[in-house]
């Protein structure tokens, strides 16, 4: 795993989704929480995979986390993510999948 940058995050309980504008805000005023570093892979064009529901998803990016991190119970499919790549540039997005299996990393796209 190669680190290219870090990441942020913000649990379910801090998270409201405005139902008429789409955006999402943070209940209680909290700031985002203090994710580590990490490889962010962006995927141009997006990718598109079908889940075991039949629902078709796409996401843009992977991200591999080191299984180290500490704030895994706080991730899940739903969860608002900020990444910060090592040029600078920041992307929010929402966890669509997550794999806590893999022995050598933590993986969620979104």
């Amino acid at each position: 795993m190669r680190i290219n940058g870090k990441f942020l995050y913000q649990s379910l309980s801090q998270v409201a989704r405005d139902p008429e504008t789409g955006l999402y805000s943070s209940d209680d005023g909290s700031d985002w929480q203090p994710g580590c570093e990490c490889q962010i892979d962006n995927v141009v064009p997006a990718k598109h995979f079908i889940g075991t529901d039949g629902q078709e998803y796409t996401y843009n990016y992977n991200v591999f986390i080191p299984k180290h991190f500490s704030g895994v119970g706080d991730l899940a499919i739903g969860v608002l993510i900020k990444v910060i790549g090592e040029n600078g540039i920041e992307d929010e997005f929402e966890i669509k999948s997550l794999d806590l299996l893999n022995r050598k990393y933590i993986e969620l796209w979104g």
